[in-house]
């Protein structure tokens, strides 16, 4: 385990080759730049009359982040979400909903024929992507669509994907421009202020972000989040994967509550005891899911003898408080395969089945 390394630049960049740090450190500023490029698009969707009564995201991977963020974002709202990963449309998606379809290389096979099959049923539909042949399909059919910026790997486009869904929405009705534009800026400013605490400059003794990836070294994370956070949680589960290199899992309360604790009896034999690390994600829960975290730091220093690490976010509004959740865990998870000694951004395995499966 190379901790030291967290604290020396030039010791990282000899394994983050390909520079994921500085997309990290960028992140702030690309959600307020990429919105207003998107907004300056002459290819978005016709400004609808009202918001529509359903609504579907179609993505996979990384391009599917953005839309798990914006559900839980519109959890309150009047309209029926969905985030699809897969080229099967559900059956409920017709000429009444509108289709969200985002394929950040423009060539994911799930996303190019559920937009086929979204054209046969007459969705309203609108795509994102940086290149590829999703964009030429749209520039052929006239289909609204916003070209987002080329050269990132999927999971590192959130802030230009997700902006630019936000732009979309807009049109669409789902969300009010003003309001949007505000939590935005908001967002954007709590991600500033947290960068100077967790980013690569703080050093570890006093970053808790570089702290707590020590601490995950030769662990497999159980992440455990409220409602609000859940897709934070399957980021950073997804981030620790593709990052990190290594295994992880995520549960959400109330839920797991009702089956997953059941579970952790397995916590007390040693083989498991040693190699699992319980993470809560922290932020905006409700006063009920307060007390039931409360419970669960009880129960696990009762079962395994041992304290769950914990991750808070404190933000004045819901996306940002989101977005800040997903700020620090990209970080950690940068700070994990430094000190495990991996470059983050290559996913060979991936990359390896996606050849196959195209041949």
């Amino acid at each position: 385990m190379q901790i030291g390394i967290l604290d020396d630049r030039s010791a990282t960049a000899k394994i983050d080759r390909e520079n994921m740090l500085q997309i990290l450190e960028e992140t702030p500023n690309a959600y307020e730049q990429a919105y207003k490029s998107a907004l300056k698009a002459e290819t978005l969707p016709r400004p609808l009359g009202r918001s529509p009564s359903r609504l579907a995201f179609v993505g996979m991977g990384g391009s599917a982040i953005a839309a798990d963020i914006l559900k839980d974002w519109l959890y309150e709202a009047r309209v029926s979400i969905e985030v699809v990963r897969d080229s099967k449309l559900p059956g409920f998606i017709g000429a009444d909903t509108c289709v969200l379809l985002v394929s950040y290389s423009g060539q994911t096979a799930e996303a190019l024929d559920a937009f086929r099959e979204a054209r046969k049923r007459k969705s309203r539909i609108a795509c994102i992507a940086s290149e590829g042949e999703l964009l030429r399909m749209c520039r052929e059919l006239k289909a609204p669509h916003v070209q987002v910026r080329a050269g990132l790997r999927p999971r590192e486009a959130l802030p230009h994907l997700l902006s630019a869904s936000l732009v979309i929405l807009q049109r669409w009705g789902v969300c009010n421009h003003r309001s949007t534009q505000s939590e935005l800026a908001i967002a954007t400013e709590q991600l500033r202020e947290l960068e100077k605490s967790i980013g690569f400059a703080r050093p570890q003794a006093e970053n808790h972000a570089k702290q707590l990836a020590v601490r995950l070294s030769g662990a497999i994370p159980f992440i455990y989040t409220s409602r609000l956070l859940e897709a934070a949680g399957r980021r950073f589960k997804n981030q620790l994967n593709e990052n990190s290199k290594i295994l992880a899992k995520f549960d959400v309360l109330p839920e797991m509550l009702h089956n997953e604790v059941e579970g952790w009896h397995i916590l007390t034999e040693p083989k498991f005891a040693d190699v699992v690390s319980v993470v809560f994600l922290r932020g905006g829960e409700r006063q009920d899911e307060s007390a039931q975290f409360d419970q669960l730091l009880h129960l696990i220093h009762e079962t395994t003898g041992k304290d769950a690490h914990e991750i808070s976010v404190k933000c004045p509004k819901r996306l940002a408080t989101i977005l800040a959740a997903v700020y620090y865990c990209d970080y950690v998870s940068f700070y994990l395969a430094l000190a495990r000694g991996v470059d983050p951004t290559p996913t060979e395995t991936i990359q390896s089945l996606k050849r196959s499966k195209s041949t």
